[in-house]
């Protein structure tokens, strides 16, 4: 693999996972989002050490934490959403004199360095590399170079993604990982982090919001 970029995007906080609003408070979804995203920063600085990290947010929270593990820092204002983010983030990677870039939500329960270097390994045979989320969506994406594809996120993007790099003649694989398809969206995500990862997600539940609480959110 040739000088490879990682890309990492978070929103801010107080934007963070707003599907879990019926099911936690405000205040634990913003302290689960910045915990998933300090255990993403944590595990390439641990595992990955010889590779760039470019962090891309709206918030200048999330920017100075993200100095803090020796990242890459830009900032984007937000206004057009996670694929004109990943646009504007591939133009720095590219310019930047990297040929590949990675792309990992900071939301992933548990990153296992086994398959990030699998993921890694498959990209020396093609242009375009997906991990397939549970829900049909994209939970890593390595393209060489950075700008190959369209960035399509939303729903089912990783068969739009896949779509995208035949339209452009590029080669591509579409990986099914067990840790890298789980990305913690709703309720469900988190009560199934806590069964693969108790040691770290325990805690979590007792952040649940009770029937009763939950009727007064709908």
């Amino acid at each position: 693999m040739d000088k490879l970029c990682v890309v990492i995007p978070m929103k801010s906080p107080q934007r963070s996972k707003q599907r879990l609003a019926h099911s936690m408070t405000d205040e634990a979804r913003e302290s689960l989002s910045l915990s998933l995203f300090q255990n993403t920063l944590a595990f390439f600085q641990t595992h990955f050490p010889t590779l760039d990290v470019l962090v891309v947010s709206e918030s200048l929270e999330v920017l100075d934490l993200a100095q803090s593990y020796d990242a890459n820092t830009l900032f984007d204002d937000g206004e057009n959403g996670l694929n004109g983010a990943l646009t504007f983030a591939s133009d720095w990677v590219k310019q930047s004199g990297y040929d590949s870039q990675l792309i990992i939500p900071s939301d992933i329960a548990v990153l296992n360095p086994d398959e990030i270097q699998a993921l890694i390994t498959v990209a020396d045979d093609a242009e375009v590399v997906i991990a397939v989320a549970k829900d049909g969506g994209t939970n890593a994406l390595l393209t060489s170079p950075p700008d190959a594809i369209e960035f399509e996120y939303g729903h089912q993007s990783a068969r739009l993604h896949k779509g995208n790099a035949f339209e452009n003649g590029l080669s591509c694989h579409s990986l099914n990982f067990t840790d890298l398809a789980l990305d913690i969206d709703q309720s469900d995500d988190l009560k199934q982090a806590v069964i693969q990862a108790p040691e770290r997600f325990n805690a979590w539940k007792s952040c649940f919001i009770s029937p009763v609480k939950e009727h007064q959110y709908a």
